[in-house]
């Protein structure tokens, strides 16, 4: 096993003695090896396709990926295709020769097994920590702790985030948590002031975090942590599964969420509920109550027409750094507002847009005058307007756009013909006269999967480009537009300006200067989003 900062050094390594420049590191925080839908790999094709890189390295194999030997050497495929080569640092081999490609099938099955055994691991653990009447992991929870006598062990990055935890049991308090008075009393106060109280969960999380109530972690917790931790039932003393997993390649149920009403099986476990009665036992009445109210059908809103009050709402985003942070920005979502203007005991009011996260005090908070804010984007429709490379810019998106189109259509017509083939195989299993053998069957299938996986991440990776780069308008038709700007109604703003910004940064200036506006157009998201960096070095976790 090696952790992300280990195959970082152990890649960086390998780089600095055979003088292999490395431009980019790409991870892949959480995801299983055993495919590759989910993965980064399509921000490496694109990068390698360029010539931006043509060298992709990992620790070992099975960092590339743990899908077993076709599955991995079809993806392999596809990288040589587009011009790159994968180098495993802790065992290369030379695939253009015969005991090359031995000892890379070899690595691959090694890999394949290597999961499989990790996924039995952790399904017999969970059913015997099932079985034992404890959750399926031992980690801390809302309103819980770990046994004062037990251990917990945490591996954390650079960064500060926390990849692996240890938990050394003292064989005493038989692996059940322990109550967390303070996170548990607060725990059992939100549950009853919501429920019962009808008070506003978004008043009850910054009232909990003004009393210094956080997660187990110690960061401030949101409305929708509060509701995630209530929705399990733990702290009324239950444990919830799916008879049905809620994962699978289209082969089982998926849920909406994670709500009580999805879950078919409800246990008690060993902990103490911290929810309670008055004689101390879980309070299931309240909890029948949550339940309810919790997941209980939403009421209809009445509609208004398609006009819109505001013209630029859900564009504009809050440029102040986090609270206690310098670097990364809050970026919420800005609601209109009203700002007292005058003289004080005055009740005139002057329309702004301020940012939502002030309500849960999670930002200090920007505001912006609508005025100001119309303005600006009326500017930069005039600048795009005179702007010379406007036409030539306007050309290249549409040619590029013309050769996505293009490679689309061509892999989706490969996506169909690999379905077709994969829905025949399906059904010829069916037929219990033509049915193959269950073994011939499963390679058969994994074969086709090999290729059809990697088609797909491509062709999705594409539609996402093709969504996210639109089409630049021409000079002229900035000029009309910033022309009809002032003449146009609020809905109509709203509608030009949802097909041309992506969003509109507000930043806030010194003294009493106005706070400036960074109008950020859909072309310059996509084109990041086409051109993003991607990697000589994979450091697969």
């Amino acid at each position: 096993m090696f952790s992300l900062t280990e195959q970082l050094m152990v890649g960086s390594e390998f780089a600095d003695k055979y003088a292999i420049e490395v431009v980019a590191v790409i991870e892949d925080r959480g995801e299983s090896g055993g495919t590759f839908e989910k993965r980064k790999m399509a921000t490496v094709f694109g990068m390698i396709r360029e010539g931006q890189a043509n060298i992709v390295l990992v620790a070992d194999r099975s960092r590339f990926g743990r899908g077993g030997i076709q599955l991995n050497q079809a993806w392999e495929k596809k990288l040589n295709e587009a011009g790159g080569y994968l180098i495993a640092v802790k065992n290369p081999t030379d695939i253009t020769t015969a005991q090359g490609r031995t000892q890379r099938d070899t690595d691959d099955f090694v890999a394949q097994i290597t999961r499989n055994n990790i996924g039995d691991h952790w399904q017999r653990t969970h059913e015997r920590r099932w079985k034992d009447e404890l959750p399926h992991t031992g980690a801390p929870r809302m309103g819980y702790k770990l046994c004062e006598k037990c251990t917990l062990h945490e591996q954390t990055l650079e960064s500060g985030r926390i990849m692996r935890r240890i938990i050394k049991r003292c064989g005493e308090c038989d692996g059940a948590l322990q109550v967390d008075e303070f996170r548990g009393d607060a725990l059992a106060e939100f549950a009853r002031r919501w429920t019962d109280g009808g008070e506003s969960s978004r008043k009850l999380t910054v009232e909990m975090r003004e009393r210094g109530v956080t997660s187990v972690r110690g960061n401030a917790m949101s409305e929708r942590q509060w509701f995630a931790a209530l929705d399990t039932g733990f702290g009324w003393g239950w444990r919830r599964r799916r008879t049905i997993p809620a994962t699978g390649r289209g082969l089982t149920m998926k849920y909406p969420n994670d709500k009580p009403d999805t879950f078919d099986v409800w246990e008690k476990g060993k902990h103490k509920p911290v929810i309670t009665d008055a004689d101390g036992n879980g309070d299931l009445e309240l909890w029948e109550r949550y339940k309810a109210k919790r997941c209980g059908k939403p009421g209809v809103a009445a509609t208004h027409g398609n006009k819109v009050k505001h013209s630029l709402s859900t564009r504009l985003r809050c440029g102040r750094p986090k609270a206690g942070e310098t670097s990364e920005l809050c970026m919420s979502p800005m609601v209109a507002s009203k700002s007292r203007s005058g003289p004080k005991g005055t009740k005139s009011y002057v329309g702004t847009y301020a940012c939502r996260a002030v309500r849960e005090k999670l930002c200090r908070g920007i505001t912006v005058s609508r005025h100001l804010a119309e303005n600006a984007v009326k500017e930069w429709l005039e600048d795009q307007a005179t702007n010379e490379e406007r036409g030539r810019e306007a050309a290249k998106a549409a040619a590029a756009r013309d050769r996505r189109a293009s490679n689309l259509e061509e892999l989706e017509r490969e996506v169909e013909r690999l379905q077709r083939k994969l829905s025949k195989l399906t059904d010829l299993q069916l037929d219990d006269e033509a049915a193959l053998h269950p073994t011939a069957f499963k390679l058969k299938q994994s074969e086709i999967m090999a290729e059809l996986e990697p088609v797909q991440a491509q062709a999705e990776h594409l539609r996402e480009v093709s969504r996210m780069a639109q089409d630049i308008p021409s000079a002229s038709k900035f000029r009309r537009f910033a022309d009809a700007w002032d003449h146009m109604h609020a809905h109509e703003k709203r509608a030009l300006v949802e097909t041309l910004i992506d969003h509109i940064l507000v930043v806030k200036q010194p003294g009493k200067k106005n706070n400036q506006l960074v109008v950020v157009p859909y072309w310059e998201v996509g084109q990041g989003q086409e051109s993003r960096p991607d990697a000589h070095l994979a450091a697969c976790g």
